[in-house]
């Protein structure tokens, strides 16, 4: 098995946030299907039972790339992609700025420097609800991202690799396009693609959170009222 991962622009620590409310960016993560192998084939079986490779992506407003990991087998959890991802150790590092943070969805773990939803249990106040409704308007661009990449470079809905050594570089090669053509020719909207979202369920070992961070997520939500 063979990963990629690598901030594409300079060091998310040192990115200015995307609004007023401290977002340096969207973090998500989406399957590249492949033909899978027949070693250990089943590790590679996502929830729609096909084999896949991971990738996780964080983006900016701008649908531009600021990190990619890539590698994993499709069975394997969005949040357990995350801990295992050197994205996670430039977050923690105490030179990030605590007032910025990444927003995802509740597919990982609620922390100071990842903003995830409040989880609707049918019981969710005016505040929370304002901030889930903001959380997913913003948090959208990586989506877009996402839809745009695959736009852009269909082969990625079906990489026809056998080389699992390969298939990272390939799709870090097309992340490193991707921003090179947004850069030098802008976002062609028509090249969008929806990318059905697959985020699952909050992974058992990472349902808790630091009280820090539950009490920023509030703070935030009152901000937005």
């Amino acid at each position: 098995m063979s990963f990629v991962g690598l901030v594409l622009s300079s060091s998310c620590s040192r990115m200015p946030p995307s609004s007023s409310n401290g977002v340096a960016g969207a973090i998500d993560g989406t399957h590249i299907c492949i033909p899978g192998p027949s070693s250990h084939r089943e590790s590679y079986i996502n929830r729609k039972g096909l084999p896949s490779i991971q990738l996780q992506v964080v983006c900016t407003a701008d649908l531009l790339f600021l990190d990619v990991y890539t590698g994993w087998p499709g069975a394997v959890h969005d949040a357990r992609v995350f801990r295992n991802s050197p994205l996670k150790d430039v977050l923690e590092d105490a030179t990030f700025p605590s007032e910025y943070h990444l927003l995802g969805d509740s597919a990982y773990p609620l922390s100071s420097y990842l903003l995830v939803p409040f989880r609707d249990n049918g019981q969710l106040s005016v505040v929370e609800k304002t901030f889930n409704k903001a959380h997913a308007s913003t948090r959208v661009e990586v989506e877009r991202a996402i839809g745009l990449l695959k736009g852009k470079f269909r082969r990625l809905k079906y990489l026809e690799m056998t080389d699992l050594g390969s298939i990272p570089v390939v799709i870090f090669a097309t992340c490193s396009l991707h921003n090179f053509l947004i850069l030098h020719g802008g976002v062609d909207e028509e090249d969008i693609e929806h990318d059905e979202a697959d985020s699952g369920s909050p992974d058992a070992d990472s349902r808790d959170c630091s009280r820090t961070a539950s009490e920023k997520r509030l703070a935030i939500a009152h901000m937005l009222m």
